[in-house]
């Protein structure tokens, strides 16, 4: 018997309000099955099907268009972290598995002359290269010459010759370029590098050194030793100050040291700047030189495979015309088996050391800059049939280690 507590007009109402509540649960019941069998109905339409479906797409129309979550693009850290994550959780099998790749970063201002020379140098060796392109002040239209580099460019900003952004530039090249698992070596080059050598010499040299090339020596003079400022201490000291080139090739390892550094990289971003307030100081001229020195100096070949000609002795190096392209040039530069270091003091101090290629004496240089424009054609004309051609065999012979170095 129903327990009605007041009166008998109270029990009817209850027992309309029971009524009402129970329709609207089968209602809810009944929406919710047929929605379920549109669902299943609509996947099963793709089963076996490789979809990328969106929840909004059971619904159809512009549902759910208002709604539509605004993917952001990551920040330089951001990527990096996610680089570190994953070159954690990576697997690698056996190198005779897989083709290590180099990756072949280029950081340029808008164009890239020498794109006919670089096409021919890639060419008929893919699946061994990857191409990276950071061009801060390219034009998005315009379109490449050479489909080796179309849509190879990298998200890029702005760069000051001699400031922080530089360094974030590289970092931000090789951040890129460490997201793809087969790449094992990192060549930074400019707009006005070319190649010394083929494909393959190149190749090999890089890939079975067990050295990164980072030029990095002691300069006690006011353009090394004097651009160090004791605000940099404790982590970065007055004794492990290095200088040398910008540009470098790096094992992975270094690379993802690099791009995951936060402590020395702020203490060179807040304290090593140009002007005289601040010792004339440039980040791409010792950050990376002095962070590696510090963290593996036993593994730093302490020179750069990038030939510049300093013989003007001016702030830059001597830029090559096109009456300076001729096949002897390039012999003289490629028979130099030692590197050379003259320091800023007074009375200038050169030393000169033999270029040794995990424990054998080598020539020095893979690459060489800085050409100009104007010598693309000269370049592209010589290089390949009388400069590169007359390495293969060499290669085969000096640039791959004997069964006791692998």
């Amino acid at each position: 018997m129903r327990n009605c507590w007041n009166s008998i007009r109270n029990c009817r109402y209850s027992d309309k309000y029971r009524r009402k509540k129970l329709r609207v649960w089968h209602y809810v019941v009944g929406v919710s099955t047929i929605l379920i069998v549109l669902a299943l109905a609509f996947s099963s339409k793709h089963l076996g099907k490789s979809v990328s479906m969106n929840p909004c797409d059971l619904f159809g129309g512009n549902v759910c268009a208002g709604f539509q979550a605004t993917v952001r693009p990551f920040t330089d850290d951001e990527l990096a972290i996610r680089v570190l994550a994953k070159e954690m959780l990576s697997e690698r099998t056996a190198v005779t598995d897989w083709n290590p790749k180099v990756a072949f970063m280029f950081l340029i201002a808008s164009d890239l002359p020498f794109e006919r020379v670089w096409e021919k140098f890639f060419q008929g060796n893919e699946g061994f290269y990857s191409i990276y392109v950071h061009a801060s002040n390219r034009d998005s239209s315009k379109v490449w010459n050479s489909t080796v580099f179309a849509g190879r460019e990298i998200p890029s900003k702005e760069v000051h010759w001699g400031q922080i952004e530089m360094i974030d530039a590289e970092r931000r090249l090789l951040t890129f370029a460490l997201q793809d698992l087969d790449n094992q070596y990192f060549a930074l080059l400019s707009e006005s590098c070319i190649p010394l050598y083929n494909f393959e010499y190149t190749y090999h040299y890089l890939i079975r050194s067990r050295m990164s090339f980072v030029d990095s020596f002691k300069d006690p003079g006011p353009h090394g030793q004097g651009r160090y400022s004791e605000r940099m201490a404790p982590e970065v000291s007055y004794t492990a100050w290095t200088k040398g080139a910008q540009w470098f090739a790096v094992h992975r390892k270094h690379a993802v040291l690099i791009i995951v550094d936060y402590l020395y990289y702020n203490k060179f971003k807040d304290f090593c700047k140009p002007g005289q307030e601040n010792k004339n100081c440039y980040p791409d001229e010792h950050y990376i030189q002095t962070f590696l020195h510090i963290m593996d100096p036993s593994h730093l070949s302490n020179w750069t495979v990038t030939y510049v000609d300093w013989s003007e002795h001016l702030w830059h190096p001597k830029s090559f015309e096109e009456g300076d392209i001729a096949e002897d040039l390039f012999r003289t530069v490629k028979a130099i088996q030692n590197h050379e270091h003259v320091t800023s003091e007074t009375y200038p101090v050169q030393t000169s050391k033999p270029c040794l290629w995990n424990g054998r004496s080598q020539g020095c240089f893979l690459f060489a800059r800085k050409f100009r424009p104007e010598t693309a054609e000269a370049l592209v004309n010589l290089l390949p049939s009388k400069v590169w051609n007359n390495s293969i065999h060499h290669s085969r012979s000096s640039a791959t280690p004997d069964d006791n170095n692998r």
